[in-house]
């Protein structure tokens, strides 16, 4: 498994998703809802990068196709969580996959911005 390439992102946004449930609907109208699991589920993160060079930018294209695009899961490295003290989504319970392909976008020679939305994967 391949983690994440270091690269510090731009922008950061988390999902933290919801614990998956059943919800029971009774005759009356009221419900009861069911915890199925202990992890939380599709919990969402938002990665954009701006002005990567073309090396940087082909760390991020291997990766993708190392990984098979969504199909493998892999953990993030600590530069995608700089500036926080305490990482939010932990590694021991939780591992990343890509939701679907990037975004890229050329905005110079040789100068790009990518977006990336990962999803995690319980352990």
């Amino acid at each position: 498994m391949a983690a994440f390439p270091a690269l510090t992102p731009n922008d950061r946004s988390l999902s933290y998703g919801d614990y998956p449930q059943g919800t029971y609907e009774a005759i009356s109208g009221s419900n009861v809802r069911f915890r199925y699991g202990s992890d939380r589920v599709e919990q969402r993160l938002s990665l954009s990068y701006r002005f990567l060079t073309e090396a940087e930018m082909q760390l991020l294209l291997d990766h993708y196709e190392g990984q098979q695009g969504s199909l493998i899961s892999f953990e993030l490295s600590a530069n995608v969580w700089a500036g926080y003290t305490v990482v939010p989504v932990a590694a021991v319970d939780y591992e990343w996959r890509y939701v679907d392909t990037f975004q890229v976008e050329t905005t110079a020679p040789a100068r790009y911005n990518a977006t990336i939305e990962l999803v995690t994967v319980p352990i």
